[in-house]
């Protein structure tokens, strides 16, 4: 992996140079660069002459530049742009991009690094390192336990068998530590072992439907199925079937089928109000990739809120739509493309989601690059379908 001098998230110059040696990192680079050397070649040739469509073509670049930039040799996802650190959904988000490229040396080399470094006892996962890979907040986050069991299980790669065995127990661990009852004998995924509550603590965007529509498929367990209308329900619930967006964070009142859902501000007490941010924006890409026509009609409802101009760019919003945060961040961009294409909307779609690779190539950050190759991905190919 070269040495990169890079910008944060907000456009500020943050230069972090990361040099590797020997004769592994040099395969490394070299598959790397022949990698991304054959996607700048598609997409300068052009669709037609280079015999490959822009929607896969702009995925495989955005992916590759994702894999050469944030993996290190030994699978560890970096993040250069918040202190050269590493969190589970990073090694979750590397494994998905790996598998859905192809690239299984790279997805075998992430999930020896995350098994080795952040997988706990009872099979989920540490949520946090430093950038030695040194466990400093040991508690699991769901998002990212659901996206590594997923990947694990869609995994076709050598050696699949037994990757699917580490895949079943790590699904198996999240249905038994992270799930509540919630209204009407719903299933609900909390944000953690650590927030089953009562009141259990709710991230909407961990709500993958996509992922637990392909694990009840890859483990023919129906509770997945029962999560994904869980997660329907609660997030109609919170948005006011669509009137309004959803929150980065909420809250589910009992445990039962008395359960009351409401939206909170941030957990960590950052922000006065609740918000549609930078978490609760993946919630539009999530249920606009849904197999269920009821998620997708309500990301659909989402583009009347997120169609205006600045709204679509915004880093935050109020769930009203006002605009708290003006900085234009590729997630978002993703995620007014997803509402956009669940809204039939496909013009406008693939304008957003070229505006945020091209977001993320001008001001490159760890949090940016992966969604915009992970909106790329989902939106322009089905790489990651299920349905």
């Amino acid at each position: 992996m070269p040495a990169a001098c890079i910008l944060s998230a907000l456009g500020q110059p943050y230069e972090q140079c990361l040099i590797t040696s020997g004769e592994a990192t040099a395969r490394v680079r070299a598959n790397a660069a022949s990698r991304l050397a054959a996607v700048i070649a598609c997409a300068a040739l052009g669709a037609a002459a280079a015999g490959c469509s822009s929607g896969p073509s702009m995925q495989a670049l955005a992916t590759t530049r994702f894999l050469s930039t944030y993996v290190r040799p030994d699978g560890q996802v970096v993040r250069l742009d918040q202190g050269r650190d590493t969190v589970s959904e990073g090694q979750a988000y590397g494994m998905l991009l790996a598998e859905a490229l192809g690239d299984y040396g790279t997805l075998d080399r992430i999930w020896k690094w995350t098994r080795k470094h952040l997988q706990l006892t009872g099979g989920l996962f540490a949520f946090h390192t430093n950038p030695a890979g040194k466990v400093i907040s040991p508690e699991p986050a769901s998002d990212a336990d659901v996206l590594l069991a997923w990947a694990l299980l869609r995994y076709r790669g050598p050696g699949a068998a037994a990757l699917h065995l580490d895949g079943h127990r790590v699904a198996d661990a999240i249905l038994a530590h992270e799930v509540v009852s919630g209204p009407g004998g719903t299933l609900v995924l909390t944000a953690g072992p650590w927030a089953t509550g009562p009141p259990a603590t709710l991230n909407p965007s961990y709500w993958s439907l996509p992922a637990f529509e392909g694990l009840a498929q890859l483990t023919g367990n129906s509770q997945w199925d029962r999560l994904a209308a869980g997660a329907l329900s609660l997030t109609r619930t919170l948005t006011h079937d669509g009137r309004l967006l959803p929150p980065d964070w909420a809250v589910l009142g009992t445990d039962g089928p008395d359960a009351t859902v409401r939206p909170v501000p941030s957990i960590n007490g950052g922000e006065p109000e609740p918000q549609y941010g930078p978490d609760a924006q993946r919630t539009v890409v999530w249920f606009a990739k849904s197999c269920d026509p009821l998620a997708r009609a309500l990301a659909a409802r989402w583009w009347r809120l997120l169609r205006v101009h600045r709204r679509a760019r915004a880093l935050a919003l109020s769930l009203h739509g006002a605009v708290l945060d003006p900085v234009k961040g590729p997630l978002s961009l993703v995620a007014s493309a997803s509402a956009a294409q669940a809204a039939g909307k496909g013009a406008a779609a693939q304008r957003l989601l070229q505006e945020a690779v091209a977001q993320q190539q001008s001001y490159p950050s760890y949090y940016g690059g992966a969604w915009a190759a992970l909106g790329t991905t989902l939106l322009n190919t089905r790489a990651l379908g299920v349905c």
